[in-house]
């Protein structure tokens, strides 16, 4: 996964996203941005990152304008010299001709990222010759960002070239200028948790590499998100457990992946001992844990995870629900037929 660094990121921020690029990131590598109009110390700020990149050996991606140029006092042969920063690709927004850009990956040995969110087949076609990867947009203004279909499609052009693409997902602890209102590149995803966020790009976009639009993560959703890439587990966190099932649901279990529309079954619970005492709610609600009870008869001690809601059933027992934040993972279980099941923070 990926970390993103800017100008106008306070000291305390720019030291989260410095220590996560360094801990939690195998590439140790860091989007920035070199054009934001809000930045005030744009020289300096490329010293900072000169800095890192000798100190932590992070290295950037780095998106540029013709407004970078001006306000470094560069021309396009003369970027190679943020080599020394760290910058090892650009991202190309807006404002350069096909043949600039392949100028720029010449004379800067840059690898070359361009807006997958607005490119079309025939620039893709321009730049044949360009090492290059689809670099999706985010969007600060809210009601602005992408559909996950728009997204699908556009990647699609990269696939058919067999070029990578990133996409970006939102913060959720610290918010960038000048709207500090998150950085989605999918509607959708404004104001969710990154979890969640970070399992649905998974699951619609298995092959695009993962980036962190701003700040990091909350600690725990760092982890379980480690966890998934790791194992492929999808960690479920539970709350409202029964005592009998708080051992039961412990470590790892299969879920059968069926589409009933209704629920989805946990391999090698059938059998298990059925509670004595519970509390069930107005109904199975979506997020659940029903386990079967005896008058099931050979199904008993099968546990559900229901995918919505259905009315109660007299036969079954609700055992445990899915932690409201987390409920999205319900839609996520085809990632991955094995969950985790841990206590909600």
């Amino acid at each position: 996964m990926f970390f993103s660094l800017y100008p106008t990121d306070p000291p305390d921020v720019r030291d989260a996203v410095v220590a996560a690029a360094r801990d939690h990131s195998q590439e140790h590598a860091v989007f920035t941005s070199l054009h934001i109009p809000e930045a005030q110390r744009l020289t300096a700020f490329v010293d900072d990152l000169r800095d890192l990149h000798k100190r932590e050996g992070l290295t950037f991606c780095a998106d540029i304008s013709p407004v970078t140029l001006q306000r470094l006092g560069l021309g396009l042969e003369d970027l190679g010299q943020l080599r020394d920063a760290g910058v090892r690709w650009v991202r190309i927004d807006f404002g350069f001709a096909p043949d600039e850009i392949a100028r720029i990956a010449l004379t800067g040995g840059f690898r070359v990222a361009v807006n997958a969110s607005t490119v079309t087949d025939a620039e893709l076609d321009a730049l044949s010759g360009v090492d290059l990867v689809g670099w999706h947009n985010f969007y600060p203004r809210p009601e602005t960002g992408l559909t996950t279909e728009f997204v699908a499609a556009q990647n699609a052009l990269f696939a058919q070239r067999g070029r990578d693409v990133f996409v970006f997902l939102p913060g959720e602890r610290t918010f960038r200028a000048p709207l500090h209102l998150g950085l989605p590149m999918l509607e959708e995803h404004r104001h969710r948790n990154a979890y969640v966020t970070y399992l649905h790009l998974a699951d619609a976009f298995p092959t695009a590499h993962r980036v962190f639009a701003e700040g990091v993560p909350h600690p725990q959703h760092l982890a379980w998100i480690e966890h998934f890439e790791a194992t492929g587990e999808v960690t479920v966190p539970l709350t409202g457990i029964t005592p009998a099932a708080s051992t039961l649901l412990e470590g790892t279990w299969r879920v059968r992946i069926e589409q009933t529309g209704v629920s989805e079954r946990l391999e090698g619970t059938r059998g298990l001992t059925p509670p004595t005492e519970w509390i069930n709610a107005d109904y199975r609600e979506r997020g659940s844990l029903q386990m079967d009870l005896d008058s099931y008869g050979r199904y008993a001690g099968e546990v559900h995870l229901m995918l919505r809601d259905a009315p109660l059933d007299p036969r079954q027992a609700r055992i445990a629900d899915i932690a409201a934040p987390y409920r999205g993972v319900v839609d996520r279980l085809r990632l991955t037929r094995t969950v985790r099941f841990v206590t909600a923070p």
